[in-house]
């Protein structure tokens, strides 16, 4: 068995020593102590971010595109709804219905319409993915 040392691969003591850190002051560890924690508190404000976007954007795409596509979709059935029935009352339903579904709400300020709320629903996903990009990189960074 040859235990000369190679270039390829240098002694044991060798490797050992240079991987050791003896570090010359207390500010290194400090430093790698500090940046852990930051480095923690980016990470659970970011993951945070992901849950609630995670949570949020599939409601708000479906209630946007919902509220987006009933009106038309009573107004395909008011059209077709001449043909089945003769009935007046049935056709001052389906008018009223449709004349009661409001095309924005104001709530608390806020001015919600189906187009923001798809919006809404969009940039939270992008939201998603930017926050799980950050965590990935910051994790690749400590």
């Amino acid at each position: 068995m040859n235990t000369s040392p190679s270039p390829l691969h240098p002694p044991r003591h060798d490797r050992l020593a240079a991987n050791a850190r003896t570090p010359q002051r207390g500010l290194p560890i400090l430093g790698r102590v500090v940046l852990t924690v930051i480095w923690a508190i980016f990470h659970f404000i970011f993951s945070f971010l992901i849950q609630l976007a995670e949570l949020f954007a599939p409601i708000l795409l479906i209630i946007g595109v919902g509220w987006s596509l009933i009106p038309h979709l009573i107004a395909l059935a008011s059209a077709n709804l001449g043909s089945l029935t003769e009935d007046p009352q049935t056709h001052d339903i389906v008018n009223h219905i449709s004349h009661t579904l409001p095309n924005q709400l104001v709530i608390a300020g806020h001015l919600f319409t189906p187009h923001s709320l798809i919006m809404d629903g969009l940039l939270l996903m992008a939201l998603a993915a930017a926050s799980s990009t950050a965590t990935a990189w910051l994790a690749r960074r400590l």
